[in-house]
């Protein structure tokens, strides 16, 4: 009975517990190591962990996702037009991957994408799916009406 109280009190102060450290080196060929112990005979430098996120990280988000959207969708701000008011390859390139990705999202039972975060293919729910069908539809409304 004593360990098990031992381990609950153990679990309960692991919050108040300060973060660990640590050791960065780089080695003779240039690779960067990190390790819980030095390594020994080289010089290394003491790496503090935190346990929380970055006090800034929820605005890093959400500044990310802002601008993800926006390239998502080529309006105004985006749509880059010449001096004749014609577009630019860029914007019609653009608009023809919206046009594409529609295609994709309307004919396929399944959409896999890149997930952002981590790299790895992934299928779309139908939520997520939902939210993109309705994103990729305004921008090839907006190609169209700008003639891309």
């Amino acid at each position: 009975m004593k360990p098990l109280l031992i381990a609950a009190a153990l679990l309960i102060a692991s919050p108040y517990l300060p973060a660990a450290t640590y050791y960065k080196w780089v080695d003779d060929q240039g690779v960067t190591h990190y390790d819980a112990q030095p390594p020994e005979g080289q010089e290394a430098q003491s790496v503090r962990t935190r346990r929380s996120a970055s006090s800034d990280q929820a605005d890093a988000l959400e500044r990310l996702e802002q601008d993800r959207a926006r390239r998502a969708r080529p309006d105004e701000e985006n749509a880059s037009t010449g001096a004749d008011g014609a577009v630019s390859e860029e914007t019609r390139a653009a608009c023809d991957q919206h046009r594409r990705n529609l295609a994709a999202l309307t004919e396929k039972p399944l959409v896999r994408r890149e997930n952002p975060e981590t790299g790895e293919m992934e299928v779309l729910d139908q939520e997520k799916r939902a939210e993109i069908l309705e994103q990729t539809r305004a921008a090839v409304s907006f190609c169209d009406s700008r003639g891309a």
